[in-house]
Protein backbone atom coordinates (compact mmCIF):
# COMPACT_ATOMS: atom_id res chain seq x y z
CA UNK A 1 0.00 0.00 0.00
CA UNK A 2 2.91 2.47 0.83
CA UNK A 3 4.86 0.91 -2.23
CA UNK A 4 1.38 1.80 -4.20
CA UNK A 5 0.91 5.36 -2.49
CA UNK A 6 4.50 6.42 -3.30
CA UNK A 7 4.58 5.60 -7.03
CA UNK A 8 1.23 7.05 -7.23
CA UNK A 9 3.13 10.36 -5.83
CA UNK A 10 6.16 9.76 -8.09
CA UNK A 11 3.74 9.66 -11.01
CA UNK A 12 1.82 12.60 -10.13
CA UNK A 13 4.79 14.56 -9.78
CA UNK A 14 6.07 13.33 -13.32
CA UNK A 15 2.89 14.88 -14.71
CA UNK A 16 2.64 17.91 -13.04
CA UNK A 17 6.19 18.56 -14.29
CA UNK A 18 5.84 17.38 -17.97
CA UNK A 19 2.44 19.93 -17.64
CA UNK A 20 4.05 22.79 -16.35
CA UNK A 21 7.09 21.99 -19.05
CA UNK A 22 4.50 22.17 -21.47
CA UNK A 23 2.92 25.04 -20.43
CA UNK A 24 6.21 27.12 -20.34
CA UNK A 25 6.74 25.84 -24.25
CA UNK A 26 3.78 27.64 -25.49
CA UNK A 27 5.21 30.32 -27.83
CA UNK A 28 2.31 33.29 -25.62
CA UNK A 29 3.90 35.88 -28.42
CA UNK A 30 2.86 33.30 -31.44
CA UNK A 31 -0.68 32.67 -29.87
CA UNK A 32 -1.48 36.55 -29.53
CA UNK A 33 0.12 36.87 -33.14
CA UNK A 34 -2.08 34.00 -35.25
CA UNK A 35 -5.14 35.94 -32.66
CA UNK A 36 -4.45 38.70 -34.42
CA UNK A 37 -4.10 37.39 -37.76
CA UNK A 38 -7.47 35.39 -37.15
CA UNK A 39 -9.19 38.57 -36.11
CA UNK A 40 -8.08 40.62 -38.84
CA UNK A 41 -9.02 38.11 -41.39
CA UNK A 42 -12.75 37.72 -39.45
CA UNK A 43 -13.31 41.57 -40.12
CA UNK A 44 -12.30 41.52 -43.74
CA UNK A 45 -14.67 38.51 -44.06
CA UNK A 46 -12.21 36.01 -45.13
CA UNK A 47 -13.68 33.26 -42.95
CA UNK A 48 -11.98 30.44 -44.45
CA UNK A 49 -8.22 32.24 -43.21
CA UNK A 50 -9.52 33.32 -40.59
CA UNK A 51 -11.01 29.96 -39.26
CA UNK A 52 -7.62 28.57 -40.18
CA UNK A 53 -5.96 30.44 -37.90
CA UNK A 54 -8.33 30.35 -35.51
CA UNK A 55 -7.53 26.49 -35.67
CA UNK A 56 -3.69 27.03 -35.21
CA UNK A 57 -4.14 29.12 -32.17
CA UNK A 58 -5.80 26.24 -30.84
CA UNK A 59 -3.24 23.49 -31.76
CA UNK A 60 -0.56 26.05 -30.04
CA UNK A 61 -3.06 26.93 -26.67
CA UNK A 62 -5.88 24.21 -26.75
CA UNK A 63 -6.93 25.44 -23.23
CA UNK A 64 -6.89 29.12 -24.02
CA UNK A 65 -9.81 30.89 -24.74
CA UNK A 66 -8.91 32.92 -27.59
CA UNK A 67 -8.60 30.43 -30.24
CA UNK A 68 -11.97 29.29 -29.25
CA UNK A 69 -13.69 32.26 -28.83
CA UNK A 70 -13.10 33.81 -31.98
CA UNK A 71 -13.65 30.93 -33.92
CA UNK A 72 -17.03 30.48 -32.35
CA UNK A 73 -17.23 34.18 -33.67
CA UNK A 74 -16.91 33.35 -37.15
CA UNK A 75 -19.76 31.66 -37.03
CA UNK A 76 -21.62 34.29 -35.36
CA UNK A 77 -21.01 36.95 -38.48
CA UNK A 78 -21.54 34.49 -40.94
CA UNK A 79 -25.08 33.39 -39.20
CA UNK A 80 -25.90 37.55 -38.64
CA UNK A 81 -24.49 38.68 -41.99
CA UNK A 82 -24.29 36.71 -44.57
CA UNK A 83 -26.23 33.26 -44.48
CA UNK A 84 -29.27 33.19 -41.80
CA UNK A 85 -28.70 29.83 -42.01
CA UNK A 86 -29.11 27.11 -39.05
CA UNK A 87 -26.15 25.09 -39.96
CA UNK A 88 -24.71 28.49 -39.39
CA UNK A 89 -26.28 29.19 -36.16
CA UNK A 90 -25.87 25.75 -34.34
CA UNK A 91 -21.85 25.83 -35.45
CA UNK A 92 -21.82 29.14 -33.35
CA UNK A 93 -23.95 27.91 -30.38
CA UNK A 94 -21.35 24.30 -30.38
CA UNK A 95 -18.68 26.47 -30.84
CA UNK A 96 -19.83 28.96 -27.86
CA UNK A 97 -20.51 26.17 -25.65
CA UNK A 98 -16.61 24.52 -25.87
CA UNK A 99 -15.98 28.22 -25.36
CA UNK A 100 -17.71 28.06 -22.25
CA UNK A 101 -16.33 25.05 -21.14
CA UNK A 102 -12.82 25.70 -21.99
CA UNK A 103 -13.13 28.77 -19.35
CA UNK A 104 -15.17 27.06 -16.95
CA UNK A 105 -11.75 24.22 -16.76
CA UNK A 106 -9.70 27.43 -15.60
CA UNK A 107 -12.24 28.88 -13.58
CA UNK A 108 -12.34 25.42 -11.90
CA UNK A 109 -8.00 26.02 -10.72
CA UNK A 110 -8.64 29.48 -10.31
CA UNK A 111 -12.02 31.45 -10.13
CA UNK A 112 -10.28 34.73 -10.16
CA UNK A 113 -9.19 33.90 -13.07
CA UNK A 114 -9.95 37.48 -15.27
CA UNK A 115 -9.19 36.61 -18.60
CA UNK A 116 -11.91 33.38 -18.66
CA UNK A 117 -14.48 35.21 -16.68
CA UNK A 118 -13.99 37.99 -19.61
CA UNK A 119 -14.12 35.28 -22.78
CA UNK A 120 -16.99 33.19 -21.03
CA UNK A 121 -19.21 37.06 -20.47
CA UNK A 122 -18.80 37.45 -23.57
CA UNK A 123 -19.08 34.55 -25.55
CA UNK A 124 -22.39 33.69 -23.61
CA UNK A 125 -23.35 37.78 -24.26
CA UNK A 126 -23.49 37.15 -28.36
CA UNK A 127 -25.54 33.54 -28.00
CA UNK A 128 -27.48 35.57 -26.14
CA UNK A 129 -27.69 38.62 -28.49
CA UNK A 130 -28.24 36.09 -31.19
CA UNK A 131 -31.13 33.88 -28.97
CA UNK A 132 -33.06 37.41 -28.62
CA UNK A 133 -32.67 38.18 -32.45
CA UNK A 134 -34.10 34.49 -32.78
CA UNK A 135 -36.87 35.53 -30.55
CA UNK A 136 -35.73 33.27 -28.03
CA UNK A 137 -36.36 35.50 -25.07
CA UNK A 138 -36.03 33.22 -22.37
CA UNK A 139 -33.16 31.60 -23.84
CA UNK A 140 -31.36 35.65 -24.06
CA UNK A 141 -32.45 36.14 -20.65
CA UNK A 142 -30.58 33.46 -18.82
CA UNK A 143 -28.09 33.56 -21.27
CA UNK A 144 -27.42 37.59 -20.84
CA UNK A 145 -27.93 37.10 -16.91
CA UNK A 146 -24.93 34.62 -16.44
CA UNK A 147 -22.88 36.59 -19.16
CA UNK A 148 -23.07 39.56 -16.87
CA UNK A 149 -22.27 38.38 -14.25
CA UNK A 150 -19.28 36.88 -15.63
CA UNK A 151 -18.17 40.45 -16.57
CA UNK A 152 -18.95 42.38 -13.50
CA UNK A 153 -16.55 39.50 -11.75
CA UNK A 154 -14.13 40.01 -14.63
CA UNK A 155 -14.29 43.89 -14.23
CA UNK A 156 -13.88 43.83 -10.61
CA UNK A 157 -10.62 41.94 -10.89
CA UNK A 158 -9.20 43.67 -13.74
CA UNK A 159 -11.56 47.49 -14.07
CA UNK A 160 -8.87 48.80 -16.15
CA UNK A 161 -8.70 46.17 -19.11
CA UNK A 162 -10.00 47.67 -21.93
CA UNK A 163 -11.05 44.76 -23.24
CA UNK A 164 -13.53 43.67 -20.29
CA UNK A 165 -14.47 47.12 -20.32
CA UNK A 166 -16.05 46.46 -23.88
CA UNK A 167 -18.12 43.33 -23.10
CA UNK A 168 -20.03 45.17 -19.83
CA UNK A 169 -20.23 48.72 -22.04
CA UNK A 170 -21.96 46.36 -24.25
CA UNK A 171 -24.16 45.35 -21.67
CA UNK A 172 -24.37 48.25 -20.03
CA UNK A 173 -25.97 49.97 -23.44
CA UNK A 174 -28.01 47.34 -24.51
CA UNK A 175 -29.81 46.16 -21.74
CA UNK A 176 -31.31 50.26 -21.98
CA UNK A 177 -32.78 49.13 -25.21
CA UNK A 178 -34.49 46.22 -24.47
CA UNK A 179 -38.49 46.94 -24.70
CA UNK A 180 -40.37 47.97 -22.27
CA UNK A 181 -42.30 44.90 -21.97
CA UNK A 182 -39.03 43.00 -20.41
CA UNK A 183 -37.57 45.99 -18.01
CA UNK A 184 -39.76 44.70 -15.38
CA UNK A 185 -38.03 40.99 -15.79
CA UNK A 186 -35.12 42.43 -16.30
CA UNK A 187 -34.90 44.99 -13.02
CA UNK A 188 -36.68 42.09 -10.92
CA UNK A 189 -33.17 40.40 -11.53
CA UNK A 190 -30.82 43.31 -11.22
CA UNK A 191 -29.98 43.70 -15.10
CA UNK A 192 -30.15 47.36 -14.70
CA UNK A 193 -28.08 49.59 -17.40
CA UNK A 194 -26.13 52.47 -17.75
CA UNK A 195 -26.04 53.88 -21.25
CA UNK A 196 -23.62 57.08 -20.44
CA UNK A 197 -21.74 54.64 -19.06
CA UNK A 198 -21.56 52.02 -21.92
CA UNK A 199 -20.55 54.07 -24.05
CA UNK A 200 -17.62 55.60 -22.34
CA UNK A 201 -16.81 51.78 -21.97
CA UNK A 202 -16.96 51.13 -25.40
CA UNK A 203 -15.31 54.14 -26.43
CA UNK A 204 -12.12 53.40 -24.21
CA UNK A 205 -12.11 49.68 -25.82
CA UNK A 206 -12.12 51.49 -29.10
CA UNK A 207 -9.11 53.44 -28.20
CA UNK A 208 -7.13 51.38 -26.36
CA UNK A 209 -8.39 47.69 -26.59
CA UNK A 210 -6.28 44.77 -27.90
CA UNK A 211 -8.52 42.06 -29.21
CA UNK A 212 -11.66 43.96 -29.25
CA UNK A 213 -11.04 47.97 -30.63
CA UNK A 214 -12.85 46.89 -33.78
CA UNK A 215 -15.79 45.20 -32.36
CA UNK A 216 -16.13 48.14 -29.56
CA UNK A 217 -16.07 50.53 -32.90
CA UNK A 218 -18.92 48.18 -34.79
CA UNK A 219 -21.30 49.06 -32.04
CA UNK A 220 -20.45 52.48 -31.30
CA UNK A 221 -21.18 52.86 -34.99
CA UNK A 222 -24.22 51.20 -34.44
CA UNK A 223 -25.32 52.97 -31.41
CA UNK A 224 -24.37 56.24 -32.18
CA UNK A 225 -26.45 56.03 -34.85
CA UNK A 226 -29.40 55.17 -32.40
CA UNK A 227 -28.49 57.88 -30.74
CA UNK A 228 -28.32 60.84 -33.60
CA UNK A 229 -24.89 61.13 -32.96
CA UNK A 230 -24.70 60.80 -36.85
CA UNK A 231 -20.70 62.17 -37.25
CA UNK A 232 -19.62 60.50 -34.23
CA UNK A 233 -21.29 57.40 -36.37
CA UNK A 234 -19.90 57.93 -39.41
CA UNK A 235 -16.16 58.47 -38.04
CA UNK A 236 -16.49 54.78 -36.44
CA UNK A 237 -17.65 54.01 -39.78
CA UNK A 238 -14.86 55.25 -41.60
CA UNK A 239 -12.31 53.93 -39.49
CA UNK A 240 -13.71 50.58 -39.77
CA UNK A 241 -13.66 51.06 -43.79
CA UNK A 242 -10.24 52.46 -43.78
CA UNK A 243 -8.68 49.28 -41.59
CA UNK A 244 -11.06 46.71 -43.32
CA UNK A 245 -11.43 47.70 -47.08
CA UNK A 246 -12.96 44.47 -48.08
CA UNK A 247 -15.77 44.38 -45.22
CA UNK A 248 -18.71 45.31 -47.83
CA UNK A 249 -21.05 45.08 -45.18
CA UNK A 250 -19.49 47.48 -42.74
CA UNK A 251 -19.19 50.09 -46.52
CA UNK A 252 -23.31 49.40 -46.70
CA UNK A 253 -23.95 50.22 -43.27
CA UNK A 254 -21.79 53.25 -43.49
CA UNK A 255 -23.44 54.30 -47.13
CA UNK A 256 -26.95 53.95 -44.93
CA UNK A 257 -25.50 56.42 -42.63
CA UNK A 258 -24.23 58.47 -44.90
CA UNK A 259 -27.68 59.36 -46.33
CA UNK A 260 -30.00 58.57 -43.53
CA UNK A 261 -28.14 60.30 -40.48
CA UNK A 262 -25.49 62.67 -42.03
CA UNK A 263 -27.43 63.64 -45.34
CA UNK A 264 -24.50 63.47 -47.51
CA UNK A 265 -25.78 61.64 -50.52
CA UNK A 266 -22.70 62.69 -52.92
CA UNK A 267 -20.37 60.71 -50.00
CA UNK A 268 -22.60 58.06 -50.45
CA UNK A 269 -22.52 57.33 -53.81
CA UNK A 270 -18.66 57.75 -53.77
CA UNK A 271 -18.71 54.84 -51.21
CA UNK A 272 -20.95 52.79 -53.27
CA UNK A 273 -19.01 53.32 -56.04
CA UNK A 274 -15.66 51.79 -54.12
CA UNK A 275 -17.36 48.83 -52.74
CA UNK A 276 -18.35 48.41 -56.24
CA UNK A 277 -14.76 48.57 -57.56
CA UNK A 278 -13.71 46.80 -54.21
CA UNK A 279 -15.75 43.78 -53.16
CA UNK A 280 -13.14 40.86 -53.04
CA UNK A 281 -15.21 38.60 -50.92
CA UNK A 282 -17.49 38.72 -53.95
CA UNK A 283 -20.33 39.03 -51.41
CA UNK A 284 -23.91 39.55 -53.85
CA UNK A 285 -26.19 40.70 -50.98
CA UNK A 286 -24.80 43.76 -49.70
CA UNK A 287 -23.95 44.64 -53.22
CA UNK A 288 -27.02 44.40 -53.75
CA UNK A 289 -28.06 46.72 -51.23
CA UNK A 290 -25.19 49.15 -52.12
CA UNK A 291 -26.64 49.72 -55.46
CA UNK A 292 -30.10 50.31 -54.22
CA UNK A 293 -28.53 53.32 -51.63
CA UNK A 294 -26.78 54.75 -54.60
CA UNK A 295 -30.07 54.87 -56.14
CA UNK A 296 -31.84 56.83 -53.15
CA UNK A 297 -28.60 59.00 -52.56
CA UNK A 298 -28.72 60.11 -56.53
CA UNK A 299 -32.83 60.48 -56.08
CA UNK A 300 -32.08 62.69 -53.03
CA UNK A 301 -29.74 64.71 -55.61
CA UNK A 302 -32.28 65.07 -58.07
CA UNK A 303 -30.02 62.74 -60.47
CA UNK A 304 -32.78 60.83 -61.46
CA UNK A 305 -30.57 59.25 -64.69
CA UNK A 306 -28.31 58.03 -62.09
CA UNK A 307 -30.69 57.05 -59.55
CA UNK A 308 -32.36 54.43 -62.93
CA UNK A 309 -29.02 53.24 -63.41
CA UNK A 310 -28.18 52.25 -60.03
CA UNK A 311 -31.44 50.40 -59.15
CA UNK A 312 -31.29 48.90 -62.39
CA UNK A 313 -27.73 47.19 -61.09
CA UNK A 314 -29.95 46.30 -57.98
CA UNK A 315 -32.38 43.98 -60.55
CA UNK A 316 -29.76 42.68 -62.54
CA UNK A 317 -28.09 41.16 -59.68
CA UNK A 318 -31.39 39.54 -58.74
CA UNK A 319 -30.37 38.78 -55.36
CA UNK A 320 -33.17 40.19 -52.89
CA UNK A 321 -36.51 39.89 -53.57
CA UNK A 322 -37.03 43.03 -51.13
CA UNK A 323 -34.86 44.98 -53.01
CA UNK A 324 -35.78 44.46 -56.32
CA UNK A 325 -39.15 45.22 -55.17
CA UNK A 326 -37.98 48.94 -53.77
CA UNK A 327 -35.85 49.58 -57.08
CA UNK A 328 -38.24 49.17 -58.99
CA UNK A 329 -40.57 51.35 -57.32
CA UNK A 330 -37.74 53.90 -57.59
CA UNK A 331 -37.54 53.88 -60.72
CA UNK A 332 -41.09 54.95 -60.91
CA UNK A 333 -41.13 57.35 -59.13
CA UNK A 334 -37.82 59.14 -60.58
CA UNK A 335 -40.07 58.19 -64.28
CA UNK A 336 -43.17 60.05 -62.69
CA UNK A 337 -40.95 62.94 -61.19
CA UNK A 338 -39.41 63.79 -65.02
CA UNK A 339 -43.13 63.50 -66.26
CA UNK A 340 -43.16 60.06 -67.83
CA UNK A 341 -45.89 58.29 -66.47
CA UNK A 342 -46.74 55.37 -68.72
CA UNK A 343 -43.11 54.36 -68.23
CA UNK A 344 -43.37 55.06 -64.37
CA UNK A 345 -46.46 52.66 -64.34
CA UNK A 346 -44.70 50.44 -65.73
CA UNK A 347 -42.23 49.85 -62.75
CA UNK A 348 -44.54 50.50 -60.50
CA UNK A 349 -46.56 47.51 -60.89
CA UNK A 350 -43.35 45.55 -61.76
CA UNK A 351 -42.69 46.35 -57.74
CA UNK A 352 -45.91 44.17 -56.53
CA UNK A 353 -46.58 47.24 -54.05
CA UNK A 354 -50.49 47.53 -53.04
CA UNK A 355 -51.76 49.42 -56.42
CA UNK A 356 -53.26 52.31 -53.75
CA UNK A 357 -49.21 53.83 -53.57
CA UNK A 358 -49.52 54.33 -57.57
CA UNK A 359 -52.90 54.35 -58.63
CA UNK A 360 -53.11 58.24 -58.93
CA UNK A 361 -50.70 60.20 -60.90
CA UNK A 362 -47.89 62.77 -59.51
CA UNK A 363 -49.67 66.44 -59.55
CA UNK A 364 -46.96 69.14 -60.25
CA UNK A 365 -47.62 69.88 -56.32
CA UNK A 366 -46.42 66.61 -55.67
CA UNK A 367 -43.55 67.04 -57.64
CA UNK A 368 -42.79 69.83 -56.46
CA UNK A 369 -42.77 68.56 -53.11
CA UNK A 370 -40.25 65.52 -53.56
CA UNK A 371 -37.87 68.36 -54.84
CA UNK A 372 -38.58 69.86 -51.80
CA UNK A 373 -37.72 66.84 -49.41
CA UNK A 374 -34.57 65.59 -51.72
CA UNK A 375 -33.02 69.12 -51.42
CA UNK A 376 -33.49 68.93 -47.33
CA UNK A 377 -32.04 65.63 -47.86
CA UNK A 378 -28.93 66.64 -49.55
CA UNK A 379 -28.81 69.57 -47.02
CA UNK A 380 -28.91 72.07 -50.56
CA UNK A 381 -30.86 74.54 -48.27
CA UNK A 382 -30.16 77.57 -50.81
CA UNK A 383 -32.31 75.56 -53.83
CA UNK A 384 -35.22 75.44 -51.28
CA UNK A 385 -35.30 79.16 -50.54
CA UNK A 386 -34.61 80.10 -54.33
CA UNK A 387 -38.29 77.84 -54.34
CA UNK A 388 -39.93 79.97 -51.91
CA UNK A 389 -42.19 82.09 -54.57
CA UNK A 390 -43.02 78.73 -55.74
CA UNK A 391 -44.18 77.46 -52.75
CA UNK A 392 -45.91 80.47 -51.61
CA UNK A 393 -48.02 80.43 -55.12
CA UNK A 394 -48.66 76.74 -55.48
CA UNK A 395 -52.20 75.16 -54.50
CA UNK A 396 -51.40 72.76 -52.09
CA UNK A 397 -53.78 70.60 -50.19
CA UNK A 398 -53.41 71.50 -46.12
CA UNK A 399 -50.94 69.33 -45.32
CA UNK A 400 -48.82 69.18 -48.15
CA UNK A 401 -48.59 73.47 -47.53
CA UNK A 402 -47.80 72.87 -44.06
CA UNK A 403 -45.06 70.62 -44.79
CA UNK A 404 -43.43 72.80 -48.28
CA UNK A 405 -43.57 75.50 -45.28
CA UNK A 406 -41.91 73.36 -42.97
CA UNK A 407 -39.03 72.38 -45.43
CA UNK A 408 -38.55 76.21 -46.09
CA UNK A 409 -38.50 77.32 -42.78
CA UNK A 410 -36.17 74.89 -41.85
CA UNK A 411 -33.51 75.67 -44.39
CA UNK A 412 -33.79 79.28 -43.87
CA UNK A 413 -32.82 78.67 -40.23
CA UNK A 414 -30.30 76.49 -41.17
CA UNK A 415 -28.71 79.50 -43.94
CA UNK A 416 -29.22 81.60 -41.30
CA UNK A 417 -32.02 83.68 -42.70
CA UNK A 418 -33.74 84.00 -39.15
CA UNK A 419 -36.52 86.56 -39.58
CA UNK A 420 -37.41 84.87 -42.73
CA UNK A 421 -37.59 81.52 -40.84
CA UNK A 422 -39.56 82.72 -37.60
CA UNK A 423 -41.98 84.03 -40.03
CA UNK A 424 -42.62 80.93 -42.37
CA UNK A 425 -42.88 78.24 -39.43
CA UNK A 426 -45.22 81.41 -37.73
CA UNK A 427 -47.89 80.47 -40.79
CA UNK A 428 -47.75 76.56 -39.73
CA UNK A 429 -49.16 77.10 -36.16
CA UNK A 430 -52.31 79.71 -37.96
CA UNK A 431 -53.26 76.46 -39.93
CA UNK A 432 -56.11 73.77 -39.23
CA UNK A 433 -55.79 70.41 -38.28
CA UNK A 434 -53.73 68.46 -40.00
CA UNK A 435 -53.42 64.35 -40.92
CA UNK A 436 -49.58 64.50 -40.77
CA UNK A 437 -49.72 65.58 -37.37
CA UNK A 438 -46.10 65.75 -36.70
CA UNK A 439 -45.88 68.95 -38.61
CA UNK A 440 -46.98 71.27 -36.08
CA UNK A 441 -45.11 69.86 -32.75
CA UNK A 442 -41.55 69.56 -35.80
CA UNK A 443 -42.74 73.24 -36.33
CA UNK A 444 -42.82 74.58 -32.95
CA UNK A 445 -38.71 72.85 -32.28
CA UNK A 446 -37.33 74.41 -35.81
CA UNK A 447 -39.16 77.82 -34.24
CA UNK A 448 -37.81 77.10 -30.93
CA UNK A 449 -34.44 76.49 -32.40
CA UNK A 450 -34.91 80.59 -34.16
CA UNK A 451 -35.81 81.73 -31.13
CA UNK A 452 -32.61 81.03 -29.39
CA UNK A 453 -30.80 81.78 -32.17
CA UNK A 454 -32.05 84.78 -32.05
CA UNK A 455 -31.88 85.38 -28.25
CA UNK A 456 -35.05 85.37 -27.85
CA UNK A 457 -34.81 83.51 -24.59
CA UNK A 458 -38.61 83.57 -23.09
CA UNK A 459 -40.25 82.82 -26.63
CA UNK A 460 -37.91 79.15 -27.08
CA UNK A 461 -38.39 78.42 -23.65
CA UNK A 462 -42.60 78.63 -23.92
CA UNK A 463 -41.93 77.13 -27.81
CA UNK A 464 -40.26 73.82 -26.90
CA UNK A 465 -43.38 73.54 -24.29
CA UNK A 466 -45.54 73.75 -26.58
CA UNK A 467 -43.88 71.34 -28.72
CA UNK A 468 -43.94 68.87 -26.43
CA UNK A 469 -47.71 69.31 -25.29
CA UNK A 470 -48.15 67.34 -28.42
CA UNK A 471 -48.09 63.13 -28.36
CA UNK A 472 -48.89 60.23 -30.03
CA UNK A 473 -47.18 61.58 -33.58
CA UNK A 474 -44.65 59.75 -35.78
CA UNK A 475 -41.37 60.01 -34.21
CA UNK A 476 -41.92 61.76 -31.22
CA UNK A 477 -39.66 60.42 -28.87
CA UNK A 478 -36.71 61.57 -31.25
CA UNK A 479 -38.24 65.02 -31.20
CA UNK A 480 -38.44 64.73 -27.61
CA UNK A 481 -35.45 64.68 -27.25
CA UNK A 482 -34.48 66.91 -29.68
CA UNK A 483 -35.87 69.33 -27.72
CA UNK A 484 -33.95 67.99 -24.51
CA UNK A 485 -30.83 68.84 -25.95
CA UNK A 486 -32.00 72.43 -26.76
CA UNK A 487 -33.68 72.81 -23.44
CA UNK A 488 -30.10 72.41 -22.15
CA UNK A 489 -28.61 74.66 -24.14
CA UNK A 490 -31.04 77.16 -22.86
CA UNK A 491 -30.32 76.90 -19.61
CA UNK A 492 -26.31 77.22 -20.24
CA UNK A 493 -27.33 80.92 -21.88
Amino acid sequence: MRTLTLTSIIIMLGLCAHKSQAQNQIDWNLVHSKTMESINALYNLDFQTSEKKCSETISLAPNDPRGHFFKAMIYYYRYTLVSNTEADYKKFVMLSQKTSEVCDKLLDQNEDNAKALFYKGGILGYRGLTKFNRKDITGAFWDGKEALSALNDALKLDPTNPDIQMGFGLFNYLITQAPSSIQPMLKAVGLKGDKSAGLKQLENAAQNGLYCKYEAKRWLSIFYNWEDMHNRSAAHYKALIDEFPSNSWIRVAYISALINGIRNPSEAIMQTKALEKNNANGQQKPLSQAYLLGGIAAFNLCDFEQAINWCNKTISLNIDSQHIENAHWLIGRCYEVKGNRKEAWNYYVKSNRNKSEYSQPLTLSDITLIKIENHTKSKKFQDIVALETEIQETKWNNDDNALALYYLGRACFEINQLEKAEKVLSQIQQMKTLNKNWIKPYALYRLGQVYLARNKKEEAKLTFEQALDFDGYTADEYLKKSISKEQYKLSKK
